[in-house]
């Protein structure tokens, strides 16, 4: 039988605190099963309690029993990167401080933002195509709202806020007046 060895004390307390500190689930599987193989359970009974095969436990054993924590750690998946994936929610910003339409190549009256209207505007403008979805979970990912937008008022000049501010001052000396 083959079971996970934990060397020494030191050994045992880095591996509680890595399930404690893990937030991926498959890393804190890998963990339960190191963990429960050094108590002694057998490889079989380890491959029924967390449904995978027989081989795949006996590999985790084999990886910790031969390098510890870190050869036991997971690949990082392969796979094409994404697109707009490394976007920041203040690039974000940036787009958003100014209405579609004030956007030449978009080609809307439109001042509303939309999924559609930003996947083209990102490939207008950065010629960058990307599916709505992508548009989508970039946002949640930046925890960018995505339910239904607010009308806003703008305008392309620079001095629009100032000047309406004034306003808006102007509008409340007329209020306190009556």
């Amino acid at each position: 039988m083959i079971y996970a060895k934990i060397e020494n004390q030191e050994e045992n307390k880095r591996l509680e605190d890595a399930l404690k500190a893990s937030k991926d689930k498959k890393w804190y599987r890998r963990l339960e099963i190191i963990q429960n193989s050094a108590k002694g359970i057998i490889v079989p009974k380890l491959s029924e309690i967390f449904s995978i095969c027989q081989q795949t436990v006996r590999n985790y054993i084999n990886a910790y029993n031969q390098g510890g924590l870190d050869e036991l750690m997971p690949d990082k998946q392969s796979g094409r990167p994404p697109k707009i994936g490394h976007w920041t929610k203040a690039d974000w910003d940036k787009i958003l401080e100014q209405t579609p339409n004030q956007y030449e190549k978009l080609k809307t009256h439109s001042r509303q933002w939309t999924l559609e209207r930003m996947a083209l505007y990102l490939k207008e403008y950065h010629g960058i195509e990307v599916t709505i979805q992508s548009v989508y979970y970039s946002f949640r990912k930046t925890r960018r709202g995505t339910g239904r937008s607010k009308l806003r008022v703008g305008s392309p000049d620079p001095d629009y806020t100032a000047k309406r501010a004034g306003v808006k001052a102007v509008q409340n000396l007329h209020l306190r007046d009556n």
